[in-house]
């Protein structure tokens, strides 16, 4: 756990060290490359910037964490107690669908399809991809008390996804998706889903512990399709906002799970005022903004309240837009691609977990910042193309070196 923490008296740096020094785990108090042990009141004295500091504390243990931001808070030790990224356990915490990917391999001896089960989902793959790299995620949602339930949460248990907040009910199946893979990796969905574990969480049921403690939080539209779903999710995303987590949209759009077209253009833009940063591929920017062209479609996202707002483009990189303006940040060259199922929850996953690390407010970064968020993240996407299933082809934290090779070549190539 990082917060940062306000130092300025000799008296706050006696709190300091009163909380935690009876810390089991290691506490360093640092400032830019410089850190001590937060624990010794020599070492905070000798820090080169009296006024503040962040403090790193070396465990995962949750409830200790609530805990020690409990005594700072207390303390009036917080650096600024509105800004969820000072008060927050979780970088990020995804809400949604959790669901099988059947996706195809091949044909048997006797012509049929065989598939391949994996897990899937795009909320829980932006969870794993950022897991994967450093962050520390939580997942809220709904999965069927089913083999196939039993299943994915020991699989966001091994990713270091935290699963408090999924549940598992008897009621309900847990929702299957059969992707069709073609030649150049592209993908057709068929769900089964009438209804889907995932579409039934009641607003009752979410775990507000890890809603109030959650520096991003991440929604996408299928948990918009049915009810009661979508009034959970808008009761999520409205007590996210009002304890100042940054709200992010990934509205995803799946043709066969709506009524039809208009009814999803409604829906799915009902979230839009109450969203930070988003991510829309190519092919939905006119049901998302009236607009075809990517420009034109970012600058109305950006004109509704969007202040980020990141449009893929397929092997061509992602149009970004803020504050300053648009840029397009171009992709990586892939020799194969495999399957395209997740390449953009890898992109978005990456790009949540950069700046999940920033210590800027969204509306302080430059577009040159978010340039390079967006280009990790196209790094991240070419990687995960080149194997099959979602979950299983996230690149994982030792990608991160290999990235900074990759990138240098990109720059003088």
């Amino acid at each position: 756990m990082i917060v940062k923490v306000v130092l300025k008296t000799m008296q706050n740096a006696r709190k300091l060290v009163s909380i935690v020094e009876p810390i089991p785990c290691d506490v360093e108090l640092c400032c830019g490359r410089y850190a001590v042990n937060a624990k010794s009141m020599l070492g905070v004295l000798s820090m080169p910037d009296f006024e503040k500091g962040e403090l790193h504390v070396h465990t995962d243990n949750d409830k200790e964490c609530e805990q020690i931001l409990h005594k700072l808070l207390e303390a009036d030790l917080l650096m600024d107690t509105n800004d969820a990224a000072c008060r927050s356990i979780y970088d990020i915490t995804v809400f949604g669908e959790i669901l099988i990917d059947f996706t195809s391999q091949r044909l048997n001896e006797d012509g049929q399809m065989l598939y391949a089960r994996n897990p899937g989902g795009a909320p829980a793959n932006v969870a794993v991809a950022s897991s994967r790299l450093g962050a520390h995620t939580a997942f809220i949602g709904k999965a069927g008390e089913d083999m196939h339930g039993e299943f994915l949460r020991s699989v966001l248990q091994k990713e270091n996804v935290d699963t408090r907040g999924m549940l598992l009910d008897k009621k309900y199946f847990t929702t299957l998706a059969f992707v069709e893979v073609n030649e150049s990796g592209e993908r057709t969905f068929s769900f089964a889903r009438k209804p889907g574990a995932d579409t039934q969480i009641q607003k009752e049921e979410l775990d507000v512990d890890i809603l109030d403690q959650t520096n991003i939080f991440h929604i996408g539209s299928l948990s918009l399709t049915d009810q009661p779903a979508r009034d959970t999710t808008f009761y999520a995303v409205k007590r996210a906002k009002n304890k100042g987590s940054i709200i992010s949209y990934d509205p995803n759009y799946r043709s066969s799970l709506w009524e039809n077209e208009e009814i999803a253009k409604e829906h799915m833009r009902s979230l839009l005022p109450y969203v930070d940063i988003m991510k829309i591929s190519d092919e939905e920017t006119e049901l998302l903004s009236g607009y075809e062209n990517v420009i034109e479609a970012a600058e109305e996202l950006y004109r509704q309240g969007v202040k980020i707002v990141a449009i893929t483009l397929g092997r061509n990189g992602t149009y970004i837009y803020n504050k300053d303006g648009g840029r397009i940040v171009e992709g990586f060259a892939v020799e194969y691609v495999a399957d395209t199922n997740g390449a953009g929850d890898s992109f978005w996953g990456s790009f949540l977990y950069k700046l999940s690390q920033s210590d800027k407010r969204i509306d302080e970064l430059t577009l040159e910042e978010l340039a390079e968020y967006a280009r990790f993240g196209n790094a991240a996407a070419s990687i995960c193309v080149e194997k099959k299933g979602a979950i299983p082809a996230m690149p994982k934290l030792t990608w991160k070196k290999d990235w900074r090779v990759k990138n240098e070549f990109k720059r003088t190539a």
